[in-house]
This record gives C-alpha cells, sequence and structure tokens, in this order.
C-alpha cells in the first residue's frame, strides 16, 4: 500500500520514533477522572455497589453488586456538533468515548483542531450494547438517526468524524482482551506508517439485567458480587463498567510521555479439548516467552506485572503458571503481581485499558 511500510518487529527504531502514551482519560466505577481514580486505588477502595441506579426490580438469582459509572445521561450534544435529538438515540458509550477523546488529547497538551486531516487512527474495544438493543428494537417512533448512533462502528466513527481524522477507524471485539487487542492494532499501525498517531479506547457499560445473567449462568460471576484476584477459590468477578481512552504518537511528537510501548504482540487459542472459554496455559506461555525474545528484554529485568487475573478457576490458574514457568523460572527474585479488579472488578473490553490506567499512576 502506498505510504506504507511492511512492519518488522524486529526493527529497532531509531530515537524520537518510539511509540508513547502522551494522555490519557477515562472514568471508572464511582470514579470520574484519572486523579479520582489514583486516590481510590492508594486508599484500597472497594469500588462495587449494590445500589439500583441500572435497573429495579430484577428477581433474578444473581449477584446485585457491579461496578457503575456516574453521569451516564450528560452530554454536551453541542460542542461535538451532535443535535439534541440525536443525543438522545447514541449510545451513551459512544457519546463517552467523545468527552474522554477530547480529555485525553487535552491532557496530551495536543490542540483537539490541529488533528483535522492528520492520519490519526481511531481504535476502540468494545462486545455488547445493551442500549443500542433497547434503542433499535423497542422505540418504533425513533428517529432514522439510531441505526447510525446504536452501530457498533459508530463509536470510532464518531470520533473520527468529529476530528477530521482520516487514519483507520474501527472496533476491535476479542471478548475481555478487546482494549488489549486495540493498542496492538494500534501500534502496528503508527509502526507500519499507516497512520501517525493513534486514539485508543475502551467502553463497557452493563445496563441490561439479562446479560449479567447470562454471565451468571455461564459461571464466571461470584455469588457475593466481590472479586477476588489470585484466590485459590476462584469464586468469580464482579462486572463493572468503564470508558477509558488513551493517546498515542511518536516520542519526537510528544509533549509529555507517561510510558513507551515497547513491543507489542497477540495470538490465539486455537481449539482446546475443555472447550472455547478455556484459556490455554500452553499458548499464553508461548506468547510471554516469544514476546520477550522478539523485544530483547530478559525477564530479569521485570519489576511488576499487572495480570489479568478475573478470578475464576478457569483463567487465574492458567494465567499465573505461565508466568511463572514463561518468566520467573528465569529469575533470581520475585516477580510482582497484581490486578486492579480487586478494586473494581472485571470491565470486560475494558479492562486492558483499566490495566494501563493502574500502572501509570501508580508508577514511581
Amino acid at each position: 500500500m502506498e505510504g506504507s511500510k511492511l512492519y518488522n518487529p524486529y526493527e529497532k527504531v531509531p530515537p524520537g520514533e518510539e511509540i508513547v502514551i502522551s494522555g490519557i482519560a477515562g472514568r471508572f466505577p464511582d470514579t470520574d477522572n484519572m486523579k479520582e481514580l489514583q486516590v481510590n486505588l492508594l486508599n484500597m477502595m472497594d469500588l462495587g455497589s449494590d445500589d439500583n441506579r441500572r435497573w429495579k426490580n430484577a428477581h433474578y438469582d444473581m449477584p446485585d453488586r457491579s461496578g457503575k459509572i456516574n453521569n451516564i445521561s450528560k452530554f454536551d450534544a453541542e460542542y461535538f456538533g451532535i443535535s439534541s435529538v440525536e443525543a438522545h438515540i447514541t449510545d451513551p458509550m459512544c457519546r463517552m468515548l467523545l468527552e474522554h477523546t477530547y480529555e485525553a488529547l487535552i491532557d496530551a497538551g495536543v490542540n483537539p483542531k490541529e488533528l483535522r486531516g492528520t492520519k490519526t487512527g481511531v481504535f476502540i474495544g468494545s462486545c455488547y450494547s445493551a442500549s443500542a438493543n433497547m434503542i433499535l428494537f423497542t422505540i418504533a417512533q425513533s428517529p432514522g438517526y439510531s441505526v447510525i448512533g446504536c452501530g457498533k462502528y459508530w463509536l470510532t466513527n464518531s470520533i473520527s468524524n468529529w476530528l477530521g481524522l482520516t487514519g483507520p477507524s474501527y472496533v476491535v471485539d476479542t471478548a475481555c482482551s478487546s482494549s488489549h487487542y486495540a493498542i496492538a492494532e494500534a501500534f502496528r499501525m503508527i509502526r507500519g506508517g499507516e497512520c501517525d498517531a493513534a486514539i485508543v479506547g475502551g467502553a463497557n457499560l452493563c445496563l441490561h439485567p439479562n446479560i449479567t445473567l447470562q454471565f451468571f449462568h455461564l459461571g464466571v460471576l461470584s455469588a457475593d458480587g466481590y472479586c477476588k484476584p489470585f484466590e485459590a477459590s476462584g469464586t468469580g468477578y464482579m462486572r463493572s463498567e468503564a470508558i477509558a481512552v488513551i493517546y498515542l504518537q511518536k516520542a519526537k511528537n510528544a509533549k509529555r510521555i507517561y510510558a513507551t510501548l515497547v513491543y507489542s504482540k497477540t495470538n490465539c487459542d486455537g481449539w482446546k479439548p475443555e472447550g472455547i472459554t478455556y484459556p490455554s496455559l500452553s499458548m499464553q506461555k508461548k506468547l510471554l516467552e516469544d514476546f520477550y525474545n522478539d523485544c530483547g528484554i530478559t525477564p530479569e529485568e521485570l519489576s511488576y506485572m499487572e495480570a489479568h487475573a478475573t478470578s475464576t478457576l478457569a483463567g487465574d490458574p492458567p494465567e499465573v503458571n505461565a508466568i511463572d514457568q514463561a518468566l520467573c523460572s528465569k529469575r533470581t527474585t520475585p516477580l510482582l503481581i497484581g490486578s486492579i479488579k480487586s478494586n473494581l472488578g472485571h470491565s470486560e473490553p475494558v479492562s486492558g485499558l483499566c490495566q494501563v490506567a493502574k500502572v501509570r499512576i501508580l508508577a514511581p
């Protein structure tokens, strides 16, 4: 493709060409911004709640607790060039992604108007949208705009449209690894020359009890509504809402650098005798080994790893054993690991960006 080059994962980039996180923003359960998240994590707050902000009188045999974000109905539609009629039939995840994209850009010291016409990509991790189903299938008299405002593609395309961006713009849905994969896509696109910078986000709202009930029947939610990563009993997790956005650009263009993206790699488990919902220890181990071999970082250089750790018997043991076999077996000192899910539960497609947010605000 003209204007792009073949991405070489082994190529050492010259100084200034490193891909960095220069801006970050978001809201998390009962946490309206990054500063509040820092305070809540440092104070070891449990951010779950059992109030009925999302639904009432749902007499289901499932936990009442979940992580709920604030102010999902507030939106300055005029600022983003959206009419009030359109705003009311637009997926609230889309509205909040626009808001936090603005915040992430300002955090990076970037004037949003200066991005018009640039090859900036937009990559959003997202899975389910209960509000889209409710708007599309239950409000028969809604204006025709709802088929756009509730389309999953609009989570990214609305950002590209608002800012006038010409880079790649698409939604990534790989279940709980969606925002991880979105970061990997952005990294690959910038390294390959298909975009000069990237907006990477994730969105998850728990707005309908039936989706939570399905997860409960699947056996992955804890009966008491608490998430306890690494616990031997693996009782399950608490579902959580979150919206998060990071801005990636090359170091030479960044006014602020929170972290450098050294490398990115993904794989797929393929067929497993236990079934598709069970993670593969062998494939996680291979991914870790290949990752660190590719980018030339030895396990001894690691000081901390923020794990996925969902507090399930299907997920935690394979992950911890893969880390142990691939990394700790080659170390002479302990490797510290943790999981933000112990504070705010599992935000599913946004969980990867929640991990990034935690490490960014707690890093020395």
